[in-house]
């Protein structure tokens, strides 16, 4: 995807009013898409599962300051499931971890709504497994996160 350009028609750093103009000047102005030309963050995380333990490899929520679901919610599906294992989405309450400048780190202390992924390696399986997910955000982030998992 290229960028876009534009002229902007503006005035200088001069007030306009009745009666009052000023020669407006023009610019060039370059727009570039802030996102990946394919509409999604892409993330990368691994994880290290001892036998067929289920454990959870991600979750999200949204929320509000005052910890209580955020409307629009959430979202986070399965969009490849694993090869050697199972792999499920749960909502259920869960502590979240966000960072101290964050005003929602005051619901860090109690569970918070929210979607959570869990991998359980098949019986007697051990090696390299992977899955991917999909989650978004009420702001519409999307975020694609492909999840490698070392099983011993």
């Amino acid at each position: 995807m290229g960028s876009k350009l534009f002229i902007l028609a503006c005035v200088a750093g001069l007030a306009v009013a009745a009666g009052v103009s000023a020669q407006p000047s023009r610019y060039q102005v370059t727009v570039s898409p802030v996102s990946s030309a394919s509409g999604y963050q892409k993330l990368s995380i691994a994880k290290a599962v001892v036998g067929s333990a289920p454990i959870r490899v991600w979750a999200n929520t949204a929320i509000d300051p005052d910890c209580s679901v955020h409307t629009p919610g959430a979202t986070l599906t399965i969009l490849e499931p694993p090869a050697h294992g199972a792999a499920v989405v749960k909502d259920e309450p869960y502590f979240a971890a966000f960072p101290p400048a964050n005003p929602r780190s005051a619901c860090n202390n109690r569970k918070v709504p929210g979607h959570q992924a869990f991998y359980t390696a098949a019986s007697g399986y051990t090696g390299h497994d992977r899955m991917v997910l999909q989650g978004s955000s009420p702001d519409g982030a999307v975020r694609r996160i492909a999840v490698d998992i070392t099983v011993r």
